[in-house]
C-alpha cells in the first residue's frame, strides 16, 4: 500500500511538472508577460481617473508597447487635449506618426521632445534621416551614438545622394540565381558584380574585398547596422556610380563589410557576392520583386504604376531609419510585427528561440545537429523549423521553412515597442512583391 501510495505521488508530480512545462512552453516570454501585466495595471489605474495625465501617460505608453496603437493614440490625444505642452504623448505620438511614414508630423511633434523622454531623440534622428535633412541629423549623430557617422551624414549633405544621372524610366534586372537569395549583376563604379537583393538591409553593403578592387572609398568612421536579424559594425562609404541595366545612379551611402562568409552560405561555389543593394535604394523607385519570373523591376517615381485587379494589398510601415514591418501571425498564434528581410539565405521566417516556443514550433533532432546559416553570419548557429502557417493581410503560406535563433532577442525591443521575427523571401516565393510607397502597401500578385 504504502509502494502504490509513493508512486501515486511520484506520478502527480510528474504530471505536475510536466504541465507546468507545457504551459511555459505554449506562453510568451517573460520580457512580453512583463508588459501585459503593466498593461493590466496601467488599465486598473486609470479607471476613474480620465482627467490624470500621467496615469494616461502610462497607459498610452503601455498600449503603445504592445502595438495597440489605436488605442494609444486616443490615450495621448486625451493627454494632450488636458495638457498641451505634454512631453510624453508627443514623444509617443510621434514613434507613431515615424512608423506611419508622416515624416514631417513626426518630427513636429518629436522635436520639443528631443531626450527628455526615452527614445524620442532616436526617432528625431531617424525622422531627419527619412527627410532628408542630413545635416541636421550629423548635428544630433553624437547625441544618439552614432558620432562615428557625422562625416560621412555631412558630406551627404554637401554633395546629395542616389542622383539618377542616365537611363530610362525603368528598367528590370534578371536574377542571376533566385535561391537562397536573389542575385542580380550591376556595374559597380564600372566592374561587373553580383549583389543580393534585401529589403531587410539600410543602403548599399560592400564587400571589403570588392571596395578595395573598384575604388570604393570609406568616409570616415564606422556605423551600427541592422542585417540578417542582428546588428553589424560598417565602415562608412559613398558608391560613386552604380549601373543598373541602363540606368545609372552616382552618390550612393554605402556601407563596407566582410561578404565573405556571406557569399559561401548564398553562392557557394561560385562568384562572390560583391554587395547587397538594400531597401535605401529601392525607396528611390517603385519596386517589384517577382519572385515567379525572377526578376527585379524598378520603375522611376514619376511612372504610374496600377496594381491588376485581384491584387491583394498588406499594409506595412517604416520604423526606425529604414526597416520595413508589416504584421501577420505564426502558426494561428497572436498579432505579431515582422521585419521584411529578402536577404535572409534559405528562410521563410525567422525568429528569436523563445517566439518559436510561444507558437509550439521547436526545431526537430536533425535540425539541432546541423548549424544553420548562423553560424557564419552571426557567430552563433541557427537551427532550421518549419512553421505549419505564417499570415500576413490576405496571404497564407503552410509548411514554412525559418530559422529559430536568426534575430536577436535583443531586438525584440529595438524601438520601444513589440516586435517577433522578419519575414524573408521564402515566404513570398512565386509571387510578385510590389511596394507602394504612396499608399504603404505591398502588393501581392500571382502571375
Amino acid at each position: 500500500m504504502r509502494a502504490r501510495v509513493v508512486l501515486a505521488a511520484v506520478a502527480l508530480a510528474v504530471t505536475c511538472a510536466a504541465a507546468a512545462v507545457l504551459a511555459d512552453w505554449l506562453q510568451p516570454d517573460p520580457s512580453y508577460r512583463d508588459a501585459q501585466f503593466l498593461l493590466r495595471m496601467a488599465l486598473r489605474d486609470t479607471v476613474g481617473q480620465q482627467g490624470n495625465v500621467a496615469r494616461l501617460d502610462t497607459l498610452g505608453l503601455a498600449l503603445l508597447r504592445l502595438g495597440r496603437f489605436t488605442d494609444a493614440e486616443s490615450v495621448y490625444r486625451r493627454a494632450l487635449a488636458l495638457e498641451p505642452g505634454d512631453l510624453t504623448a508627443r514623444a509617443g505620438l510621434g514613434k507613431m506618426a515615424l512608423f506611419a511614414g508622416r515624416v514631417a508630423e513626426a518630427e513636429s511633434l518629436l522635436a520639443p521632445v528631443e531626450d527628455r523622454v526615452e527614445g524620442a531623440l532616436r526617432d528625431l534622428f531617424d525622422a531627419r534621416l527619412r527627410r532628408g535633412d542630413f545635416a541636421a541629423a550629423a548635428g544630433m549623430a553624437d547625441q544618439v551614438g552614432e558620432a562615428g557617422r557625422v562625416q560621412m551624414l555631412e558630406r551627404m549633405a554637401d554633395q546629395g545622394v542616389y542622383e539618377i544621372t542616365a537611363g530610362l524610366d525603368s528598367t528590370t534586372l534578371r536574377f542571376s540565381r533566385s535561391y537562397p537569395v536573389p542575385l542580380v549583376r550591376v556595374r559597380l563604379n564600372g566592374q561587373s558584380v553580383l549583389m543580393a537583393i534585401d529589403t531587410g538591409a539600410d543602403d548599399i553593403l560592400v564587400d571589403e574585398s570588392v571596395a578595395r578592387r573598384v575604388g570604393v572609398k570609406a568616409v570616415g568612421g564606422d556605423r551600427p547596422a541592422f542585417w540578417n536579424g542582428s546588428r553589424i559594425a560598417v565602415r562608412n562609404a559613398i558608391v560613386q556610380r552604380l549601373d543598373l541595366q541602363g540606368m545609372r545612379l552616382a552618390r550612393l551611402p554605402a556601407g563596407i563589410y566582410n561578404l565573405h562568409r556571406y557569399s559561401i552560405e548564398v553562392n557557394p561555389h561560385g562568384e562572390n557576392i560583391g554587395g547587397i543593394i538594400g531597401l535605401g535604394l529601392m525607396r528611390r523607385f517603385t519596386p517589384t520583386l517577382d519572385f515567379k519570373r525572377l526578376q527585379l523591376e524598378l520603375r522611376r517615381p514619376a511612372v504610374p504604376y496600377v496594381a491588376p485587379a485581384g491584387a491583394r494589398r498588406i499594409p506595412f510601415q517604416i520604423w526606425g531609419e529604414n526597416e520595413l514591418t508589416v504584421y501577420g501571425t505564426l502558426n494561428g498564434g497572436r498579432r505579431m510585427a515582422m521585419v521584411v528581410q529578402s536577404g535572409m539565405p534559405a528562410c521563410g521566417v525567422g525568429a528569436p528561440a523563445e517566439v518559436f516556443e510561444e507558437i509550439g514550433v521547436k526545431p526537430g533532432m536533425v535540425s539541432r545537429l546541423v548549424k544553420g546559416a548562423g553560424a557564419w553570419l552571426q557567430g552563433r548557429p541557427w537551427t532550421a523549423v518549419v512553421v505549419p502557417t505564417v499570415s500576413v493581410g490576405a496571404v497564407v503560406r503552410d509548411k514554412v521553412p525559418g530559422w529559430s535563433d536568426a534575430m536577436d532577442s535583443a531586438e525584440l525591443w529595438r524601438y520601444g515597442v513589440r516586435r517577433d521575427a522578419l519575414l524573408a523571401g521564402e515566404f513570398f516565393g512565386g509571387l510578385r512583391v510590389t511596394i507602394d510607397w504612396t499608399r504603404h502597401e505591398l502588393v501581392i500578385e500571382e502571375p
